[in-house]
């Protein structure tokens, strides 16, 4: 069962822009609900726990009245979306993001060679703008997730290299003639992070983070407000578009999972939009490792995806036709430093900031952004 604005690919699940509310509380998610989106008879839709992040994660066990092959029909689900209704009224734009991520899992998941979890629906509503996924749940299935102070192997980090290469490549472009929803990027003014790090790099936010709290430790020469607030904007403002894709926008090492064979997968997909694919290549390798295996293996690592890419279908580029675009990208880390009080653990925020500073400073990356003559003074 599918609906949806646009074209819908082969596999998609579920129905966007329906004029039907979906469920706004875990109380809503009922066996009734269950049964209307699965099309299959459920006796019981129990609510096994409640995670409540930026983005709300209710765990439900179902059973059913007939018999049903587990292979078939799921047992234990995870529901994604927007239940935390202080946090949505204190930040409305949030509910964008619960629709992007059902948009992805809706129209690009079906289409890309990527180890995703299975979804058994994707909803959008018109009534309270709400997006949800109904994925399994990958604890139930052993999956581990990835943690900051657990840096990967490098084996593990060329395999998620890997997937990144194949989203990249099937979406290499990212036109809207072919991804017409991605005409939604337009209401968070293309990346939707963007806006975040401004607001965080602002006089007031800078004050509460490296002022009023224990700030992250970053060399003398980069903690300047405004030294990096101008970084950034240059880096926006020099994206090269013959590198435009459909990126994660967030692949950082706290956004992924590893089944018990090993492989990583990327999870939370609120963050992405038509960009730069060297901002997802850069900000995963040099966040994802510690320093020094980072400093070792890290041309290598570039030099994979980019065989990776063209292999998935995308185009072909040596080292040096990226190398400069994914020096700017790695500044895209430091965003870390920014966190404010309370979004992340003090201790990710800081290993976070360590890792991608050292990338930062031996990428002279705001040396090479100062360079261009495009860089905003103001």
């Amino acid at each position: 069962m599918s609906s949806s604005p646009y074209p819908a690919p082969a596999g998609a699940r579920g129905v966007l822009n329906s004029s039907e509310a979906l469920p706004t509380t875990a109380q809503q998610i009922t066996a009734e609900w269950c049964t209307k989106i699965l099309g299959r008879r459920v006796k019981t839709a129990t609510i096994a726990k409640e995670i409540h992040a930026t983005a709300s994660k209710i765990l439900v066990d179902l059973t059913y009245e007939e018999d049903v092959d587990a292979a078939d029909v799921p047992t234990q689900l995870c529901v994604k979306g927007g239940f935390n209704a202080a946090l949505m009224a204190a930040y409305p734009s949030l509910m964008w993001t619960y629709r992007r991520e059902a948009e992805i899992y809706f129209y690009v998941a079906p289409i890309v060679k990527m180890n995703l979890p299975k979804v058994w629906y994707c909803g959008t509503d018109t009534v309270a703008g709400q997006g949800l996924v109904v994925m399994s749940n990958l604890i139930a299935e052993g999956c581990s997730f990835g943690q900051p102070l657990e840096p990967w192997p490098v084996e593990r980090v060329r395999a998620g290299v890997e997937q990144l290469a194949a989203l990249h490549a099937e979406t290499w472009g990212a036109s809207v003639e072919r991804f017409p929803w991605l005409e939604g990027d337009k209401a968070m003014g293309g990346n939707p992070l963007q806006g975040m790090i401004v607001s965080l790099v602002s006089p007031a936010a800078w004050e509460v983070r490296f002022e009023k709290s224990a700030p992250p430790p970053l060399p003398a020469a980069m903690a300047n407000r405004e030294r990096m607030e101008r970084a950034f904007k240059t880096m926006w403002a020099t994206e090269n578009p013959k590198f435009r894709c459909v990126v994660h926008g967030d692949a950082h090492i706290g956004n992924t999972f590893i089944r018990p064979d090993g492989r990583p997968g990327f999870i939370d997909w609120q963050g992405a939009h038509a960009g730069v694919s060297l901002q997802d290549l850069a900000y995963y390798i040099t966040g994802v490792m510690d320093i020094e295996v980072r400093r070792k293996h890290e041309v290598d690592l570039v030099k994979h995806y980019l065989e990776a890419l063209s292999g998935n279908g995308g185009p072909k580029f040596e080292l040096e036709d990226v190398w400069d675009d994914y020096r700017k990208h790695t500044l895209h880390g430091l965003a870390w430093s920014l966190t404010a009080p309370g979004m992340q653990p003090d201790e990710n925020v800081f290993i976070m900031t360590e890792r991608h500073a050292a990338a930062v400073a031996d990428h002279k990356t705001f040396e090479l952004l100062e360079s261009l003559p495009e860089y905003v003074k103001e």
